[in-house]
């Protein structure tokens, strides 16, 4: 009777054990890239922090508060730079979360996938900038004379709103589609003119090679005004390269063979 006692004891014991050591169920772990919880594991808390930097189209540092930055994942919050750039999320659940940065004025730049594990350690950021939409148009894009061996004469008309720019950039982008944007075709090469008005240059027939366009296709050009800092992120959607900070109004396309 005694050592029946002292077995059911042990295994009392070890049941209680057992049971002390079992997580906690139904607390989601880390989200995915969409921020949908997992099926296991704890659910922690804690801060996202980072700083902001603001500049003008010249690179011109400007008032760091004011910049929104939307957090989109298992939770989602809003928050506002303050004088020092610094924005910060405070209890917020471990998971995956996409970033949105936005201004008046300037470009919206967008980071995808950021982890954030929670707990004690605060998730950092660091530092992000966001430039002020171009102000400067390029316009009437025209081949001047035939494709050789330099390359190819071009001409356009450059303009901005702002008469205290000195300095003006005219980035070109390329496909082998007809009607390219910044969207659809490869950035080549972003020109320094040191005037608006008319502008002569000779687009560079080794650029062309070099970013994969072989001799005798059909390549289809279009220029943007472009701010000294060209910023840029991938779309996790199309894998390709996103210039928030060119001027929206593209020049025209012309199409010449290579």
């Amino acid at each position: 009777m005694f050592n029946l006692s002292k077995y059911a004891c042990l295994a009392l014991s070890a049941a209680l054990l057992l049971n002390g050591c079992k997580g906690k169920d139904g607390d989601p772990g880390p989200a995915g890239s969409t921020g949908v919880p997992g099926s296991s594991g704890q659910n922690l808390t804690g801060t996202i922090y980072g700083f902001v930097n603001s500049i003008d189209e010249n690179g011109a540092p400007v008032g760091k508060a004011g910049v929104t930055v939307s957090l989109e994942g298992a939770t989602a919050q809003t928050a506002t730079t303050d004088a020092n750039g610094r924005f910060e999320f405070l209890n917020m659940r471990n998971g995956t979360y996409n970033l949105t940065y936005t201004r008046a004025g300037y470009a919206t730049f967008r980071r995808f996938a950021v982890s954030h594990v929670g707990g004690d350690q605060p998730t950092f950021l660091g530092l992000t900038t966001v430039t002020q939409v171009s102000n400067t148009t390029i316009t009437n894009l025209t081949q001047t004379g035939p494709f050789n061996a330099s390359g190819v004469p071009l001409s356009f008309n450059v303009s901005n709103s702002n008469s205290a720019n000195s300095t003006y950039r005219a980035s070109f982008f390329a496909s082998s589609t007809a009607g390219v944007t910044s969207a659809t075709g490869t950035l080549l090469t972003t020109y320094i003119l040191s005037a608006a008005g008319p502008t002569n240059i000779t687009f560079s027939r080794t650029t062309l090679l070099n970013a994969g366009f072989a001799t005798g296709t059909t390549v289809y050009l279009v220029a943007y005004g472009s701010p000294v800092s060209l910023s840029n992120y991938v779309d996790p959607a199309t894998g390709r390269f996103v210039y928030p900070s060119l001027n929206p109004n593209p020049s025209n396309v012309i199409s010449f063979m290579l």
